[in-house]
C-alpha cells in the first residue's frame, strides 16, 4: 500500500512540475497558441497517421521519440481552441494534480507514521522480554544506567530513524529513477553529464557514512556513562549528603558529560558535512549543464528553450532526494550503531525456560541434596564454590554462615537456578534442579532479602506480587500474619496506598514486613532468608521477627545468616570458608568445636560490648 501510495505521489508531482512548465510557456509565449503548436517544434505538424508519424512541412515522414509523444499528449489535453481556454485548463490541471497529491502524501505519511511507531513500540517490548527472560549473571556485568540508555536512549534512535529515514528511503530512490528517465528522455547528453556526477556524490555519502556510524556507536556508549553516572548519585544522594560529598559528584558528571559533549560534537561535524559538500559537487554540475545545455538551445541543435527549462526543473527537483538519501544514510548509519547494542542483548542466551521433557516440581516432600557442587562465575575465574555436598531434610531450618566473600549466599543462589552450576547436582526429593521447569521450581520458593524490594506501586499489589485472583481477605490474612496490618489500616486509602519507588514512604521495618507478607501469601514449601533484620531498630526487629517465626513455620528455610543471636535455633548450621563447607552442625556443637564459628560468634558478643 506504501509502495502503491508512494508511486501515485511522484507521478502527480512529476505531472504538476510537468504542467507548470507549460503553463509558463503558455503565459510568457507571445504566439498565438492553437492546434497547430502541438509540440516544441515548429516544423512539426498536427496532423499524423495511425503510426504516431507526423509530417513536416515539406510532407516528409518523421518519427518522434517517447518524450515527444509524452509531449503531446499531455498537451492535447491541455491545448484548448483559445488562449484563455488553455490557459484556464493548465490551471485547472495544475490545481487538481497537487490536491491529490498532497492527499496522497497525507495518506501516505500517516500509514508511515503508524508502521514507525508500532515498529518502535515492539522493539521496546521485545527489548524489555529479553531483559527479563536473561539470567541474573547477564545483569552482574551491566551497569543500571547502561541497560536504561539501551531500553530508551538506543531504541529512540531507531525511531529517528524510522521517523526521519524510512519514508524517504522508499521515496527519494523512486522519485530519482522517475526523474532519471524523464532526463534522459529529454536529453541524453545532459543526462550523460549528470551520471558522472552522481558516483561521486554516492562515494561521499559512503564515505562519510562510515565515519558516523563508528562515532555515533562511540556516542552510544558514552551516553551509557552519563546515565549510569547519574543514576549513582540519584540513588545514593543520602550517602552523598551525609559525606557533604556533593561537589565531588557534580564534578565526576560534568567530567563524563563532558565527554559525551566531545563525541557528539565529533559525529555532528562529520554528520553535517555531507549536506554542504554534496551541494557544491551538484551546483557545480549545475552551472555546467547550464552553460552546456544554454548553447545548444542557442544553436538550435535538438534542444527547444521549453524542454531545456523542463530539464532544469527535474534535475532541481532531484537534488533534494539526492540530498534526502545522504541524511538517510547519516541517520541510518547512527541507527545501525545503536542497532548493533541492541541486538546484543537480543541475541543474549536466556534463561531456559521450556526445556524440552523437564518436569514439574509438585510441592516438596523429602530433601534437597546437593552434590559435589562446584561454580565460577565465569570461565577462566577460580571456582567461588568447590566440591560442596550437603542434605537439607524438609522442614529443616538450616543457616549458613562465614566471614564475606565466604559463599554462602552464591551457594543459596543456586537453588533457584540464579546461576547454573558447572560441576556435580543438586537434588530436590530426587530430580536434578536442571530437569525440573524452572517456573516449576522458582513457584516453590520464596525469598526474603535483607533489602526489602518493593515497587512503585500500591500495599495490595506488591503483597499479592507474582498472584493471580487473589481476595483482599487473602492478602488482609497475610499481612496480619507479617504484623504489617496494623500501619496498612491506619493508612489514608489503606491497600490501595501507593508506597512510592522502592518503597520510600515506608520505614525500614514497615518495608520488611511487607516483604514477609508476599512470602506468606505465596505459601512456598522453601523458604530462602537473607538475614531480614540486621539493619532495624529494636521494636521494628522484634515485630519483623515474630512475622518471620510465623513464616518459617511447617516450611523447609535456609537462612544467610548475619547475626549468629538469630539462629541458634537453627536444626543446622552449615560455616563456610573460601567456597567450601568447613562445618555442620547445631549452635552448641559448633562452638565447642569450630575454630571460625568461635572467631564469628566472639566478635559479635564484644562488637555489643
Amino acid at each position: 500500500m506504501t509502495f502503491l501510495l508512494t508511486f501515485l505521489y511522484v507521478i502527480l508531482n512529476n505531472l504538476s512540475l510537468w504542467i507548470t512548465v507549460d503553463f509558463l510557456k503558455e503565459l510568457f509565449d507571445p504566439r498565438t497558441v492553437n492546434s497547430e503548436q502541438v509540440i516544441s517544434n515548429d516544423q512539426l505538424s498536427p496532423d499524423k497517421n495511425e503510426n504516431n508519424v507526423i509530417k513536416d512541412k515539406f510532407g516528409v515522414d518523421i518519427n518522434i521519440g517517447v518524450y515527444q509523444k509524452v509531449n503531446q499528449a499531455i498537451k492535447s489535453v491541455l491545448i484548448r481552441d483559445t488562449k484563455t481556454d488553455t490557459l484556464l485548463m493548465v490551471c485547472f490541471v495544475i490545481f487538481f494534480s497537487f490536491l491529490f497529491k498532497n492527499i496522497i502524501q497525507y495518506v501516505r505519511k500517516m500509514i508511515l507514521s503508524y508502521i514507525e511507531i508500532k515498529v518502535v513500540i515492539n522493539i521496546r517490548n521485545t527489548l524489555h522480554k529479553a531483559f527479563m527472560y536473561l539470567p541474573i549473571r547477564f545483569f552482574d556485568n551491566r551497569h543500571s544506567g547502561d541497560l536504561n540508555s539501551l531500553q530508551f536512549n538506543d531504541v529512540y534512535a531507531i525511531r529517528t530513524l524510522l521517523s526521519e529515514s524510512f519514508g524517504k528511503m522508499i521515496l527519494s530512490p523512486i522519485q530519482i529513477i522517475f526523474n532519471i528517465i524523464i532526463l534522459v528522455l529529454i536529453s541524453w547528453q545532459l543526462s550523460l553529464i549528470t551520471f558522472i556526477i552522481i558516483p561521486v556524490i554516492a562515494y561521499v555519502i559512503v564515505i562519510i557514512g562510515k565515519g558516523i556510524r563508528k562515532k555515533a556507536r562511540r556516542v552510544f556508549f558514552q551516553m551509557a556513562s552519563v546515565m549510569s553516572t547519574f543514576s549513582e548519585s540519584i540513588n545514593a544522594i543520602r550517602i552523598v549528603k551525609a559525606f557533604t560529598n556533593e561537589e565531588k559528584e557534580i564534578r565526576k558528571f560534568e567530567k563524563v558529560n563532558s565527554v559525551y559533549f566531545t563525541k557528539t560534537f565529533q559525529e555532528f561535524l562529520l554528520r553535517n558535512a555531507t549536506s554542504p559538500i554534496n551541494e557544491i559537487i551538484l551546483v557545480l554540475m549545475l552551472s555546467f549543464l547550464l552553460w552546456y545545455g544554454g548553447n545548444l538551445v542557442y544553436s538550435h541543435e535538438g534542444l527547444a528553450a521549453e524542454d531545456f527549462i523542463r530539464f532544469l526543473v527535474f534535475l532541481f527537483t532531484m537534488f533534494q532526494p539526492i540530498k534526502d538519501l545522504s541524511g538517510v544514510n547519516n541517520t541510518l548509519q547512527a541507527g545501525m550503531a545503536a542497532g548493533e547494542r541492541i541486538f546484543t542483548v537480543l541475541d543474549a542466551s536466556p534463561e531456559d525456560y521450556k526445556t524440552a521433557g523437564c518436569r514439574k516440581l509438585e510441592g516438596f516432600h523429602k530433601k534437597i541434596v546437593l552434590e559435589n557442587v562446584n561454580f565460577k562465575y565465569e570461565e577462566g575465574l577460580p571456582n567461588v564454590l568447590q566440591q560442596v555436598n550437603l542434605t537439607i531434610l524438609k522442614g529443616e531450618t538450616v543457616a549458613f554462615v562465614g566471614h564475606s566473600g565466604s559463599g554462602k549466599t552464591t551457594l543459596i543462589n543456586l537453588i533457584p537456578r540464579f546461576y547454573e552450576i558447572a560441576e556435580g547436582a543438586i537434588m530436590i526429593d530426587g530430580l536434578n534442579i536442571k530437569d525440573i521447569c524452572l517456573q516449576s521450581l522458582r513457584r516453590n520458593i520464596s525469598i526474603v532479602t535483607q533489602e526489602s524490594i518493593l515497587f512503585n506501586d500500591t500495599v495490595r499489589t506488591n503483597i499479592a506480587y507474582g498472584m493471580e485472583n487473589v481476595t483482599d481477605d487473602a492478602v488482609i490474612a497475610a499481612a496480619k500474619n507479617a504484623n504489617a496490618w496494623e500501619f496498612i489500616e491506619n493508612m489514608e486509602k489503606g491497600l490501595n496506598t501507593e508506597i512510592g519507588e522502592k518503597g520510600t514512604k515506608l520505614s525500614g521495618g514497615q518495608k520488611q514486613r511487607l516483604s514477609i507478607a508476599r512470602a506468606i501469601l505465596k505459601n512456598p514449601p522453601i523458604l530462602i532468608m537473607d538475614e531480614a533484620t540486621s539493619a532495624l531498630d529494636t521494636e521494628s526487629e522484634r515485630l519483623v521477627q515474630e512475622a518471620i517465626t510465623k513464616l518459617m513455620k511447617n516450611r523447609t528455610v535456609l537462612v544467610i545468616a548475619h547475626r549468629l543471636s538469630t539462629i541458634t535455633h537453627a536444626d543446622k548450621i552449615v560455616v563456610m570458608d573460601h567456597g567450601k563447607i568447613a562445618d555442620i552442625d547445631t549452635h552448641t556443637e559448633l562452638l565447642k568445636k569450630s575454630e571460625i564459628y568461635k572467631i564469628l560468634s566472639k566478635s559479635q558478643f564484644l562488637s555489643k560490648k
